[in-house]
């Protein structure tokens, strides 16, 4: 049992530390363009390559789907999803679906769900966008995904 413990730590710290190897800093364009909600850098900015990638936002890695729902920019999830960025993307093995149910944004729940987003997927905990909803207390988004 102890040697499965010590194990089990030292994979989850390399998936960690990998995970936080691999995110990429976002640039103070792509922030401006978040922050303001505003896509006529869009092309400039994102590319096939960079949509899907991970940022690293103080200790935490986000897609910038993900990025777009924790900043409520609506220009900006929704130009992502015309350019067919990848929905169940995850960073730091949460969903653009989880964080819209942990920041309670049902529109943008909508339409992920809309555009076949799984509302069961689970993080490494076992974790479902259902549990943040309940977790964070966002009654809309619980009653969409029961």
């Amino acid at each position: 049992m102890k040697l499965y413990l010590t194990l089990k730590t030292i994979i989850v710290t390399f998936v960690l530390f990998s995970i936080a190897a691999t995110a990429q800093e976002l640039t103070n364009e792509h922030k401006q363009m978040l922050r303001y909600d505003n896509t006529a850098y869009f092309n400039n900015l994102i590319n096939k390559d960079n949509m899907n990638a991970c940022y690293k936002i103080e200790n935490n890695a986000y897609t910038l789907l993900g990025l777009a729902i924790k900043m409520n920019s609506k220009e900006v999830f929704q130009k992502l999803i015309d350019e067919k960025a990848d929905l169940e993307k995850t960073c730091d093995g949460k969903t653009p679906l989880m964080f819209a149910a942990k920041y309670g944004n049902t529109e943008f729940a909508k339409k992920l769900l809309a555009n076949g987003v799984k509302k069961d997927t689970k993080t490494s905990s076992g974790y479902t966008a259902l549990d943040y909803a309940k977790k964070y207390e966002k009654p809309d988004i619980i009653k969409l995904l029961e």
